[in-house]
């Protein structure tokens, strides 16, 4: 069954169990430019700077992408910062335009300096727009979950069933479910093609 829907008794209650909600949380930073030119991922894990994941983990995950973790998953100032310098800077330079959502970390003071430092002008998109107007959530959004759920349908290697203690974050089973998680983002991103992200710029930015 496709991870957008659960079971549910007739009748009963839906709520998920803190383990089932939260045990394989990760957070995906996609990036495209104009181009058409898709940037590695930023995956952020949850966990602590320093931490197991980050100096054992870390080492063995595909190499070409980009991984940072923060204690529950989520994109935050600092993790941030090392998006800002990390994957930008080296793929995108010179005078440029960042069109983000207003999410507090992207449009905070520190981050407006740093994108400004970097050569990047922030555009900063209104409340409830981002649908509408951010070229990647245009286009690109929908593809792209559409191929995770496909590649999540045709594996065999992690299921509901699966052995493996699922409440414990370190175990080798939640180990091995992260692993499959970022391997299968991958897989989805890599069937994104350069003609979608150009075209989801012309959609969402027509001329004038």
């Amino acid at each position: 069954m496709p991870p957008r829907y659960i079971w549910s008794q007739r009748g009963g209650s839906p709520k998920l169990s803190k383990g089932e909600k939260h045990s394989y949380r990760m957070t995906v930073v996609l990036t495209i430019r104009r181009d058409g030119l898709k940037l590695p991922i930023l995956f952020v894990i949850k966990g602590q700077p320093g931490g197991r994941i980050d100096t054992n983990e870390f080492p063995s995950y595909p190499a070409g992408h980009y991984y940072a973790v923060q204690n529950k998953a989520w994109m935050d100032s600092g993790v941030w910062q090392q998006y800002l310098w990390f994957v930008l800077a080296e793929r995108v330079t010179g005078k440029s335009v960042l069109v983000l959502d207003n999410f507090e970390s992207h449009v905070s003071a520190e981050g407006k300096e740093t994108a400004s430092l970097l050569g990047y002008d922030v555009c900063a998109l209104p409340p409830n727009a981002t649908s509408h107007c951010q070229p990647l959530d245009v286009s690109i959004m929908a593809p792209f979950k559409s191929h995770m759920r496909d590649l999540w349908i045709a594996e065999d290697m992690v299921s509901d069933n699966s052995d493996g203690n699922d409440d414990d974050w370190m175990s080798p089973a939640a180990h091995l479910k992260r692993r499959v998680m970022i391997d299968r983002a991958i897989k989805a991103w890599d069937k994104i093609t350069p003609e979608q992200v150009r075209g989801s710029f012309f959609k969402a930015i027509p001329k004038p």
